[in-house]
């Protein structure tokens, strides 16, 4: 069974291959073939670590999905708040 390594672990392996490590250790030491080798590391100097994701675009819908759900928390409970009893009371005071 073939592991998949994470992009974290994959540009520190590239790494040491840009620092001059020799392709043919880095293969045995994290048991990957030199092929996969050189294309993380085309990948990484063509992309760098967003280069190992799948979908990169898939994180920052994420980061907007939750900064909507945020806003929409906020809306809701600024509703609440505005027909809350309370609210209603304290704005005849200002009047």
């Amino acid at each position: 069974m073939v592991k998949r390594k994470s992009a974290k672990l994959k540009a520190q392996i590239v790494l040491e291959l840009l620092r001059g490590k020799p392709i043919e250790e880095v293969s045995r030491e994290y048991q990957v073939t030199v092929a996969d080798l050189s294309e993380w590391r085309d990948g990484f100097i063509k992309n760098g670590e967003a280069g190992f994701k799948k979908h990169p675009s898939d994180s920052q819908i994420a980061e907007y999905e939750r900064a909507l759900g945020r806003l929409q928390m906020e809306i809701e409970l600024l509703k609440k708040k505005e027909n809350s009893p309370i609210s209603s009371r304290g704005n005849s005071f200002r009047r």
